[in-house]
This record gives structure tokens, sequence and C-alpha cells, in this order.
């Protein structure tokens, strides 16, 4: 029996007669299948799985959802399930073998995804917030570590992986060898630079990822810190986010500036509107103080230097261009994967989420696309404690660096505290989603 939760007056908890007899009856779901993909991400990352840890993880959760006497769903989640639904169509549109298995990794991913935030929401009693925070805090920190692997080690590419054991029709695909292949560093030497430009992209194939990762899950390190309450978890916070600085200098990454700045910016927006003067001066304060570490650290010269040599700020807005109106070809299924463009070595639907849903799977599939993202953020707006609303600033991080990045792997991180933070909003009685929520320590030693 599946449950839809409507409205934050229907709550599960708050069930009695019958329906408390059921929920008694209730299977409680595990937390190990999710803890998996959050904890064991560097295993997965080197044994060339970690593309695929979540749909490997997917099969479990399923069986023990199917065991599950009741299933409940929560406003937010169906936009995700039906872009999902949607990609299948779009593969009508397939026209190469490789483009079919780019598609299937696609589906399957998009599709673990849902599948988890669907567990998550029903897990309530084993996967609180606390570790689930904790968790995507874990795969931060791991993507600071790899920032440095790719510094160290630019040239090495990981090849004692499954790769070995695909297919080479499969495993030959430019797209699967980038997944099963990974290298530590992309190594760009552009016409007229005087050095190559070394950018560190570990643990995922390419920089703009790492500049992407840590844009959208910065905010929620912040955001459980701050849910601990405690000095040790604040000065690890402070000490990590200093340790993230030089491969975040080596970056160059102009996205990933943009997506901290912003998530600065929003929140101090949201203080002020809300009367939280004291918190405002406190992030104001820092803020300056991160931005003038920046700007002597060259960060920004950084920037500008590579922009003198490989300037994609206009190519973007050309390819932009080619791909809203090749998009009016096939509006509705689109074209089921990136095609080659007409004037770029650059593939058509590859630069930038909402330009890959649009070019993909059409002007259906971005309308969903954006409503799993766009009022993801919006019905999490009211996050009621400061905690809870650097959380849900990466959602709004993703919205925004979606328009120029894939995010083909951040999603999961994205999708993941959305999950958390509309179960907390729409099942009641929580003890996160309340003005001053419980500390997450004390919340452990309750568990």
């Amino acid at each position: 029996m599946t449950s839809l939760i409507t409205s934050p007056s229907r709550s599960l908890l708050a069930a009695t007669g019958q329906d408390a007899d059921r929920e008694v009856e209730t299977r409680v779901l595990p937390a190990w299948p999710v803890l998996t993909v959050l904890w064991g991400y560097p295993i997965f990352w080197l044994l060339g799985l970690l593309p695929f840890a979540s749909v490997i993880m997917a099969i479990p959760m399923v069986a023990f959802l199917i065991l599950r006497r009741r299933i409940l769903i929560v406003p937010g989640i169906l936009p995700w399930i039906g872009f999902v639904l949607w990609m299948i169509p779009s593969a009508l549109m397939i026209d190469q073998v490789g483009r079919a298995v780019g598609l299937g990794v696609r589906i399957s991913q998009f599709l673990a995804l849902a599948i988890m935030m669907v567990y998550i929401v029903n897990a309530r009693s084993s996967l609180s917030p606390r570790r689930i925070f904790n968790g995507l805090t874990f795969i931060w920190v791991f993507v600071i570590i790899g920032g440095y692997l790719g510094m160290l080690f630019p040239e090495t590419r990981l090849t004692l992986t499954i790769g070995l054991l695909l297919p080479d029709a499969i495993a030959g695909n430019d797209y699967v060898s980038e997944l099963v292949f990974p290298t530590l560093a992309e190594i760009q030497t552009p016409w007229g630079a005087e050095e190559p430009f070394v950018r560190p992209s570990a643990p995922f194939s390419y920089t703009n990822g790492w500049g992407a990762a840590m844009a959208v899950l910065t905010p929620i390190a912040i955001g459980t810190a701050i849910g601990h309450r405690t000095a040790r978890a604040m000065w690890f916070l402070v000490l990590a986010l200093v340790a993230a600085i030089p491969p975040a200098i080596a970056t160059t990454n102009r996205g990933l500036f943009l997506g901290i700045a912003g998530a600065i910016v929003y929140v101090m927006f949201c203080l002020l509107v809300r009367g939280r003067i004291l918190a405002f001066v406190w992030v104001s304060l820092l803020s300056l103080a991160g931005a003038l570490v920046l700007f002597l650290s060259g960060f920004l010269d950084g920037i500008a230097a590579r922009q003198e040599t490989v300037d994609t700020t206009e190519g973007r807005g050309n390819l932009y261009a080619e791909t809203f109106e090749r998009t009016l070809e096939s509006p509705v299924l689109g074209f089921g994967a990136p095609r080659p463009s007409y004037w770029s070595e650059i593939y058509v639907g590859t630069q930038g989420a909402i330009w890959n849903a649009m070019f993909c799977f059409g002007f259906v599939g971005l309308a969903l696309f954006l409503g799993a993202i766009v009022l993801g953020a919006v019905r999490t707006a009211s996050a009621p404690n400061l905690s809870a609303l650097w959380i849900h600033t990466s959602v709004v991080v993703a919205a925004f660096l979606s328009i120029f990045y894939g995010l083909d792997r951040q999603l999961v991180f994205v999708g993941i505290a959305v999950a958390v933070l509309l179960r907390e909003k729409y099942l009641g009685n929580s003890s996160y989603w309340t003005a001053q929520p419980i500390p997450f320590a004390r919340a452990r030693n309750e568990e």
C-alpha cells in the first residue's frame, strides 16, 4: 500500500487506531544500503564503480521496500520519479549503440537516485538527519583529499578497476571509459598558454565535477557542523575549509567560486529577512575573511590567467543557442543523448544539466527536471533553523549550477539532501525541522 502525504497535517507518526496498528506492523528499513553509498565512496571510486554506487545499492533498497507493508511518498518526490519515467520513451530517438549505452547508464543512475530518495523518506527511524548529513560531510572531506591527489599525481589514471571486466565494445565508449577509468586531474594545454593547466578532478572525471561537488557539499558540511552545535565540530569545519583552499585554487574553477559566493549571499539574505541579525553579522565577517584569503592566495588571478587563453564564455553561449534551436526539431522526446555540434568539438547537450535535460528529453523532460530541482528548493525554503537553512542552500546552489554544469554525480548529493528535508518537513514530529533543533550529538544518544 502506498501513502501520499499531501500536507504537513497528515503525519504517519500521528496516526491513530488502525493506522497506528499498521505502523507497528510496518517493517523498519535498515540504514546500511544508504550508508554504504556514503561511507563507501572511496572504495567505489578505487574500483571504478563510483558512478554506479547508487545503482548497486538500489537493488537491496528495492527489495526492502517491497517487503515493507507501506511506502510513503512526500510532496516533492514525484517530479524526480516523473523525470526518470520520461527518459525511457526518449530512447526511441537513439541512433547509435554507443549513445544507447550512455543513455542506459544515465537512466539507471537517475532511477537509482529516485529509489534512494523514496527509501530515505521511509527509513526515518534508522536514517536520522545526523547519520545522512555526517555521511555527506565525509564525502566532502574525501573530495578535498581527491583535490590534493590530483595536485600531487596529475597524470595518474586508475586502471585496475571494474573496467577491465567490461567488453571492449562497452569499455571503449568514451563516456563509459571516463567513468570506469577515472583520472586524478585534467591537464589542459590551450594554444598560447605558457605552461599546461593542471586542474585536480578526483574523485570525478572532470575538474568541473570537482568544483560542482565542492559548491554543493560545502553548504551541507556547514549545516552539519552547526547541527552538532559543538566546538569540536566547528573547529573541524574551519580546518577542512582552510585545507580546501589549495586544491580549489588549483582548479581555477569559476563555477566553484560563483556557487560558494551565491550560497553565502543567499544565506545572508535569508538571515536578514528573518531578523537573525547576530547570525547575519557572523556570516558576513567570516565571508569577508574568506574572500580576503582567496584574493591574497591568487585564486582570482589564476582564473583571469586561464581566461586569457581559454575563454569558454562566448563558446558556451553559441552552444546554448544551438541546443535550443535543435531541440525545436524534437521538442517532445528530445534526442535521447548529446549529439555533435555543427561548429564545435563539444557535443550539444553537455554544457549544463538543464540543457542536457532539454536536448536529450525534450521540453517535457526539461519541465520535469526543473520541477525536481527548483520545486525542491522552493518546498524547503521554510527551513526553520540555521542548520537546515544551509542544507537547503545546497539545493539552491545546485539549481543555479545546473545552468552550466552537468551535475551527473552531484545530483545524488542534492537528491539525498532534498529527501531528508522534505521528510522532516512533511512527516511531522521532527526534532530537526524546528526553530531550535535537538543537536546532532544529543540526537545520537537518543537513537
